[in-house]
Order: structure tokens, then sequence, then C-alpha cells
């Protein structure tokens, strides 16, 4: 079995892409569901946030698992399968370990050592446990991965001050104007990273804060904890020429603030500037409002340039975890590794103790006046004997390399055994996949 890490982030592809591969939670069980009636995949789980698409699949069938995956983010984008594939990495066993922990432990991330993308790798695991897409290895995997970013966090400095995306959007606030005391906010959406970014301008000076989402309700909630104001979404085009600075960070599919919005809010505030910050993937904020005199409009690939400042220390903390990361790996692969071996081994020595007895039968026809202490003396030498010839091979077999090298070795203990015969395979042949509503996630 190898598992495959296919997928694209904000290093290898524009926010305009990633935009067209944002999967609302809503879809991701069916996505999910139909991956896995592919012939080459096993299992899978999907990772969607602003900054990464990615797919993590078990396979027999690296090439064809990748190619598949490949077809469904070119559907996906809409776009040709030459367009969309040289944007997309394809990781497969150490690597793609590797790079999954990576991730979760916010080593992959815009931000370094950013926190939340953690809980959203937990996310995407539950999300393929609801689907019934996680099988035996993808929630070994995900424990292991869970272990991991949990030992690089508290074993390293790596999250230690760690700025996030809302950090980020404030501090290019700063740079277009110096000082935010009693700048009025508006955060049109209501989640985890607009208190973020409340908590922060708060911090920096700002007096009033606007609070508009879908759900009124929820708006009202973090405006009270902010003493801010909820507005609903429809009162935007009313309220938003109060705002200095608009953060929007909505789950929305279209775009929430149009040009003749903001174009209209503008006069209305004598073309004093308007900063806007737009951290959703896909983007809430038409692009075409920068061009809009006195509006400065950033999205998510902007701010990589706030941070690029302050990261020499997370960098050596960053080797560090990296160093823990791979201690996880080797001990995961060392599983992953048994869950072929050991039934071949299993088969080996059933095998070879079957061959021992039918010779030991054969030859106590030839000691029927043997003593009863001669007699378990020959047993005792033919199972030793048993051991000591098995030991190279079944020694070499608990410690195969999870590559092409282990496969071959694989392959000649099964054909040296003869354990490659329709009457023999069934001995040392991996279970199959169950079906997609059979599927446990341990």
């Amino acid at each position: 079995m190898r598992i495959c890490h296919i997928g694209l982030n904000h290093k290898t592809a524009p926010v305009e892409l990633r935009e067209r591969l944002a999967v609302p939670e809503s879809e991701i069980a069916d996505i999910l569901q139909q991956c896995v009636e592919e012939p080459a995949i096993r299992e899978a789980s999907l990772l969607s946030t602003c900054n990464r698409v990615e797919m993590t699949v078990v396979t027999h069938d690296p090439d064809a698992a990748i190619a598949t995956v490949h077809e469904w983010f070119a559907h996906k984008a809409g776009m040709d399968m030459t367009l969309v594939s040289e944007h997309l990495y394809s990781h497969t066993a150490e690597a793609a370990v590797r790079h999954l922990f990576a991730v979760a432990s916010g080593l992959d991330s815009l931000v370094l050592g950013e926190p939340q993308i953690l809980g959203q790798v937990k996310t995407s695991y539950e999300h393929a446990l609801a689907a019934g897409t996680a099988g035996h290895v993808l929630h070994r995997l995900y424990q292991s991965t869970f272990a991991a970013a949990k030992r690089a966090r508290s074993e390293t400095e790596i999250g230690k001050q760690a700025v996030n995306i809302s950090s980020c959007a404030v501090e290019l606030a700063r740079h277009i104007f110096g000082d935010l005391g009693g700048k009025t906010v508006l955060l049109i959406g209501a989640g985890e990273m607009a208190e973020l970014a409340a908590r922060h301008l708060r911090a920096n000076g700002c007096s009033d804060i606007l609070v508009a989402n879908r759900t009124l309700a929820r708006a009202e909630k973090l405006a009270v904890e902010f003493n801010g104001h909820a507005l609903t979404m429809e009162q935007l085009p009313e309220y938003l020429d109060a705002a200095d600075i608009v953060l929007s960070s909505t789950g929305a599919t279209t775009f929430v603030l149009l040009p003749d919005i903001v174009g209209s809010a503008m006069k209305k505030r004598r073309n004093r500037p308007m900063f806007l910050v737009d951290i959703a993937v896909p983007r809430d904020i038409d692009p075409r409002i920068a061009e809009i005199d006195g509006v400065y409009l950033y999205d998510i690939d902007d701010l990589q340039q706030v941070v690029q400042g302050n990261v020499e220390h997370r960098q050596q903390e960053a080797e560090q975890a990296r160093k823990i990361l791979a201690e996880e790996e080797a001990a995961f692969f060392g599983w992953l590794k048994s869950l072929e071996t050991i039934p071949l081994i299993r088969s080996i020595q059933q095998q070879q103790e079957q061959r021992r007895v039918e010779e030991l039968e054969k030859a106590l026809r030839y000691m029927k006046d043997f003593e009863p202490a001669q007699l378990e003396a020959v047993e005792r030498f033919s199972k030793a004997l048993m051991k000591r010839y098995l030991h190279p091979t079944l020694q070499t077999l608990k410690t195969l390399p999870d590559d092409i090298e282990g496969d071959l070795l694989m392959g000649a203990a099964t054909r040296l055994f003869g354990l490659d015969s329709p009457a023999t395979r069934h001995l040392h042949a991996v279970p199959a996949a169950k079906g997609k509503n059979e599927r446990s996630p341990g």
C-alpha cells in the first residue's frame, strides 16, 4: 500500500486558481465517496483552506491514483489538465507523510507556525470519517499526524508568538494609516478569522467595530464581545462609508462587495482612504474595486510580504521541529510496512512449520526405540534448525524499506517460498478494503 498526497497551495498557485478549487464542506463527502469508487483509490481525505487544497489517498497503484486526482483538480477548476497540473505537487510514501506532518505542524503555512491549520487538518479527517472513506491506514496516519504536530509545538517554540493572517492584515493597515487609534472597522463574516482580527484591531486602538454576517445572531455575539454593532449583509451599503478598515472572511461563493457599493461609499467619505483586506477563498471582494480612487485592496496573497518579517527565530525552531517529525514519520512507516510484511512472515512460518512436522513424522518411523527424552531432543533440534534457517529471511522482511527495493524483496520471498500459487496466495494477501458503506475508521 502507498500513501499519496496531491494538491496545491499558496506557494504553487495564485488565489485566482485556489478559489476555483475551494470546496464547500457540504460537497466534501460526495467528492470523497466518488474518489474511493475509483479502482486505484482505497481511502481518501480532502483538506480545503484559503491557502491550500490537498487530497490524501491510500492506493496500491500510485501512478493511477495520482492521475485520477489530477483529473479531479482539472474538472473542479474547469480548466485544461496541463494548465492545472503545473501548479500541483504529488508526493508518495515518505514524502507524502512528511508533507502532511509539516502542514499540520504549521511548517508549510503562509504564516510559519500558525496554529489554525492543525484544527483544519483535524476537520478534514473528521470529514473522511463521516464520509466513510477513512480506513485503517488513514486512521493511523492522522493519529500519527496529530501526535507529531503536538510534539513539534510542545517541544519547540515554533508556535510561540506566531503571527497569523489576521495579525498580518492589521500590520498592513498600520502601513496605510500609521496610527489606528480612532479608526472604525467593519468585519464581514463572524468566524474565527474575524474574531482574531477584532482582537488585533482593538489592541491597536480601533475604537468602533461593526460586524456584518449572514446570520445576525452570530454577528451580535461577536459584536457584544467587542462592544461593537451587528449588521445584516443587506445593511452593508448603508453603513460601509463609516468604515476605515474592512476585513472580509466569509464562506460565500460569490462576491460580497461589488464596485458600485464601494464607489457609493467612497463618495460619501469624500475619498477619505478605505483599507480593505480580503482573506477569503473564494474571494469576497471584487478585485475591480482596487481601481477606485482612495481604496487600498489586498487579498490573501498580498499578505506574504508582511509574513516575511520577523521569522528568523521561528525558522531555527522549524529545523528542530522537522527532526521531531522525522522520528514520528519513521515510527509510522514501521507500522505501515508491517501491514504487508506481517501476513507474509506468518505465511512463511506456517508453511515451514507444517513441513517441519511432516518431515519429523517421517523421521519418527525410524525412531520407534527412542526414549521420550530422545524424541524431545529431536523435536527441539528440528525447531531450532528451522528457526536458524528462517532467521535471515524473516529479519530482512521485518526491516524492509518502504520503496521499490522493499517491494522487490517481498516479491522474491513470496516466489522463493512458493507462496504465489493460487492455492497459497490467500495466506499472505492483504485484506481488501471494505465497501464505502462498510468502511471502518479504525
